[in-house]
């Protein structure tokens, strides 16, 4: 078993918390969002698909303390490229139907939120104006989390980005005992192509929903806290017991393979010395 150190209590680092928003319907609520940003400390906003920017709507609605956020605003066309450098990522959602599983209310997960910021990068996702987060959205999510409020009640994007980052900028005073530095979300992605590959190769996908199911085993896999090392191990024993079946590991992307192909080989040599 990996024994880890015990560090001493230190306060969360808010610029490793980003605030990503999921295909964006109106400028407005991206400059509100800007706007939230600033006021509770955390400088990174980044938007996923969204509908052509109006830079004016935008700056009105994210006045003079959130422009900063803006201009440094990063966009992405998809929400896997925009995830790669996170160690640990959150949903948000209003649906609360019996395949989403949600374990928390911002309350109840800041304080975690908090001890993995310190050496950490996360990533929050806010869904679409109109319909949140898809469930092959949140299957990227280590957590999911839902804002409480009465019955046929929701709450636009901007205020739930405002509701999340006064939790976690209340939880980020008190000092808190750091969490390892976990795998990317890059590194992860690799892992889990590797994992779902070798069931399917050992016909081990036992659901009709398989995006559910596989949530499911990211979700468990989640709560192991993965460093890099470990991710690796997991890769290399997977390629091992593809290679005893007598079975070839075939990735989608060219890029991924060799990524696979390398992190594998290193835990191989570092068993062998």
């Amino acid at each position: 078993m990996q024994v880890r150190p015990i560090s001493e209590p230190v306060k969360a680092k808010l610029e490793n918390i980003a605030v990503v928003l999921v295909n964006p319907m109106y400028s407005e609520n991206i400059g509100a969002a800007a706007r939230a940003c600033a006021n509770f400390g955390v400088p990174n906003l980044i938007l996923v698909n969204p509908e052509p920017l109006e830079e004016e709507k935008m700056k009105a609605m994210a006045t003079k303390s959130g422009i900063p956020v803006l201009e440094k605003m990063k966009i992405f066309d998809d929400l896997s490229t925009a995830l790669k450098p996170f160690n640990y990522v959150v949903g948000t959602t209003a649906r609360l139907g019996k395949h989403r599983l949600v374990y928390y209310t911002p309350k109840e997960l800041v304080s975690y939120i908090c001890e993995l910021s310190i050496n950490n990068k996360i990533a929050i996702l806010f869904g679409n104006e109109r319909f949140g987060l898809s469930n092959e959205e949140l299957s990227y999510c280590d957590s999911v989390i839902t804002i409480p409020t009465t019955e046929n009640a929701s709450l636009n994007v901007s205020q739930a980005v405002v509701v999340t980052l006064y939790e976690i900028f209340q939880s980020a005073s008190i000092p808190k005992i750091p969490k390892p530095q976990l795998a990317t979300r890059k590194e992860l992605d690799i892992m889990y192509a590797i994992i779902e590959k070798t069931l399917q190769s050992i016909d081990y996908i036992p659901h009709d929903n398989k995006i559910l199911w596989f949530t499911n085993i990211k979700r468990f896999l989640s709560r192991l806290e993965l460093t890099s090392r470990e991710v690796k191990i997991i890769q290399g024993f997977c390629r091992q017991l593809l290679w005893a079946l007598g079975k070839k590991l075939t990735l989608s992307s060219p890029k991924e393979q060799l990524s696979q192909n390398d992190m594998s080989e290193e835990t191989y040599q570092k068993e062998k010395s």
